[in-house]
């Protein structure tokens, strides 16, 4: 993966991204020396996820919405290092990157349905409280 070294305090990194529309998550897999992780929703059904690191560096990629099973598809996102680049660039943050560009400007494609995982996550729930309330009564 690219990554983009900034020369500036991290966490006035998050927070100019905070100001930009990202947001805080707690549904993320944490890397290694990672020390935030920022979501921000984009067009439908996209969003794009920063994460920031000890060493000063961050990562970017845009997925599909992780409301959608398909967002554990990787066949559906991309790295955003161009789009990072550009957000630090409207705020003045001094950077470089580092790794292989050939990679970060795919294209897309959005998958032919999206499957909310909530509504099954909901009925798996009930499923196995009903199994747990009818075997306390027996």
């Amino acid at each position: 993966m690219t990554r983009v070294e900034v020369f500036e305090d991290l966490e006035r990194v998050k927070q100019i991204l905070l100001e930009d529309g990202f947001r805080n998550t707690i549904l993320q897999v944490i890397k290694p020396g990672q020390v935030f992780g920022l979501v921000k929703e984009l067009n439908h059904p996209w969003e794009m996820h920063v994460r920031g690191f000890e060493d000063g560096h961050l990562e970017a990629e845009i997925e599909i919405s992780r409301e959608y099973l398909e967002h554990l598809d990787s066949g559906y996102k991309k790295e955003a290092t161009m789009e990072l680049t550009r957000i630090l660039d409207k705020y003045g943050i001094i950077y470089t990157v580092k790794g292989d560009m050939s990679g970060v400007d795919l294209q897309l494609k959005k998958p032919n349905t999206l499957t909310p995982w909530k509504p099954i996550a909901l009925v798996v729930t009930l499923i196995g409280v009903a199994y747990l309330l009818s075997k306390k009564e027996t």
